[in-house]
């Protein structure tokens, strides 16, 4: 193995459909010609022949803050047939209630109304940042009295967001939802045709740097073997509601009410983190008895769970090199680079004996090897200190983001 620089990925994808190769002559080399990974969703690994538009991959991520007090449901977009969001998350934030953060890898394929929109909180912003996410937002709380507040972080941070409280909305982007019964502050909307139109207008870098692109399947298999058809998630000993998911074997995906509609995603994670709870002493929110407490979650890293077709597997996470980085513990380098090696000398097999060069599937894991610039290690010492990661099912996730330290947990069955 030669030198590696800290955290490379020595195998990039996962899971890579190799088709259309033609064979060499026999005067040449007579081995197939490996094609590349066709381009995919970084957020869901979908293909254009899954409906990706590739020239998305030119455009950033952009993240939506969604309301989910009971007033704020059923949320505009988030069940919608064809852009329901490529990533939900979702964690606790005052008072004991969750917000949720919506991820999308195309702003230009979004639903014709997201929301209730409501305000930005530190541990979001830091977490869209992973994604190098364009965030997109209605207020935020302001830093006082021991209190760091999302304004503090967007200007340290220097993050491209739109608030709706100081936007000249040339474009129209937000509105006001007439049709619900409920206070004024559980009615913002966003249109997503304005959305592109008004990031243009706000000048914001639109290319993408590098960023958190999840690793996926090609072919769908099971998290484990460990069955996990009822899932209950408990954010925190403060936080008064719990998420609940159901498997349903017949189209292979976790359903949840929760929201009020029949939210349906391919794969769960659930990240434990450490949580603060600070108090901020002034404040002047609907509602107020003169202070709010906040939860803040300090991207620690740590144990998480993974679902998927029914299944559970332990998971570990954390964040390199502004990354987010889902571990797949049950497994060494050593066996994993073993495993490579099989899956590629055989699909280089198949691909001789087929009649057009056809590479098939074939599995590969994701090693990250550490920095060895200086050769200070072997080849068998990189290996032995490289770890792999998890590879999710193509398809939408749900991420819930709970309290190692103040009571979140996770029940299945």
């Amino acid at each position: 193995m030669k030198k590696e620089k800290r955290r490379i990925l020595l195998v990039m994808l996962l899971c890579i459909t190799m088709i259309g190769t033609t064979l060499l002559s026999a005067c040449a080399d007579p081995d197939p010609e490996e094609p590349e990974a066709p381009p995919s969703n970084s957020l869901t690994g979908e293909t254009a022949e899954q409906g990706y538009d590739e020239a998305a991959g030119e455009r950033r991520v952009a993240a939506f803050v969604v309301e989910n007090a009971p007033d704020a449901r059923p949320q505009w977009g988030m069940d919608d047939e064809n852009y329901s969001p490529d990533i939900i998350l979702q964690g606790e934030v005052e008072g004991g209630v969750t917000r949720t953060l919506w991820f999308y890898a195309d702003y230009e394929k979004l639903p014709e109304i997201i929301g209730p929109t409501r305000s930005a909180r530190p541990p979001f912003v830091k977490f869209s940042e992973l994604f190098d996410s364009i965030f997109i937002h209605w207020g935020m709380s302001h830093t006082e009295s021991g209190y760091v507040g999302a304004d503090r972080v967007f200007k340290k941070h220097k993050v491209d967001h739109i608030d709706q409280m100081k936007l000249d909305d040339q474009e129209g982007m937000y509105g006001r939802d007439q049709s619900r019964a409920v206070n004024v502050e559980h009615r913002g909307i966003i249109y997503g045709d304005k959305v592109p139109a008004t990031i243009k207008n706000l000048g914001f870098r639109t290319e993408p740097k590098e960023y958190t692109a999840l690793s996926f399947n090609t072919i769908p298999e099971p998290a484990s073997e460990t069955p996990a058809t009822q899932i209950g998630v408990k954010y925190s000993d403060r936080a008064f509601e719990d998420s609940y998911w159901t498997y349903n074997e017949e189209d292979g995906m976790y359903h949840s009410s929760d929201f009020e509609n029949d939210l349906k995603r391919e794969n769960l994670l659930v990240l434990y983190d450490d949580t603060e709870y600070i108090t901020k002493a002034y404040y002047p929110g609907p509602g107020s008895s003169g202070s709010v407490t906040y939860c803040d979650y300090k991207l620690a890293g740590g144990d998480g769970k993974y679902f998927s077709q029914g299944t559970v597997k332990d998971i570990k996470w954390q964040i390199v090199d502004g990354k987010l980085e889902i571990i797949d513990p049950s497994i060494d380098a050593e066996t994993a680079q073993t495993a490579n090696d099989e899956a590629h000398a055989a699909a280089l097999e198949a691909a001789k004996e087929s009649e057009d060069g056809t590479w098939p599937a074939y599995k590969k894991y994701a090693i990250v090897a550490p920095e060895n610039e200086d050769g200070e290690m072997s080849d068998e010492e990189v290996l032995a200190n490289s770890y792999v990661l998890q590879s999710l099912n193509v398809g939408k996730t749900w991420i819930g983001w709970i309290s190692r330290n103040n009571g979140g947990s996770v029940t299945s069955k």
